[in-house]
């Protein structure tokens, strides 16, 4: 019957009358654990550094990208991935021009903190570099 593990979304698997292992549904909630709220945090945290032009649609669709490499964990982005970026997180019909470099990466440490992703690299490593250098040509 549809009792035997107990109730709720979170009981655990039991054997069927037969003595059979009950199979379940990928992803059932028993199996999964609980949720993992890190992409709501992270869509809050980008849309909380209030830029221009990016509300929540654009967050969740800058957090999506960020998570699509990782299988679901946020990764840092290669560089032509953060250039792509800036150009499609706001949508063309806003009218805003594309985000800047540093708008983005700013945006990319936020998701990553919200995952737990260490980011000493991306925490602008690559800009020191850009302005000592820039400072160099003058």
């Amino acid at each position: 019957g549809p009792g035997l593990g107990g109730v709720g979304p979170f009981r655990l698997p039991t054997r069927g009358p037969d003595g059979q292992l009950e199979i379940h549904r990928p992803n059932c909630l028993c199996c999964i654990g609980p949720p993992d709220d890190a992409f709501e945090r992270s869509c809050a945290a980008v849309v909380a550094l209030r830029i221009d032009g990016v509300g929540p649609a654009e967050a969740e669709r800058f957090v999506r990208l960020c998570t699509r490499a990782g299988g679901g964990d946020a990764t840092p982005l290669s560089k032509g991935k953060l250039k792509a970026a800036c150009k499609s997180v706001r949508s063309k019909a806003s009218g805003a021009p594309p985000l800047d470099l540093a708008t983005v990466e700013s945006m990319q440490r936020k998701v990553l903190e919200c995952y737990g992703v260490p980011t000493d690299e991306a925490s602008g490593g690559a800009n020191t570099g850009a302005s000592v250098s820039a400072d160099r040509q003058r």
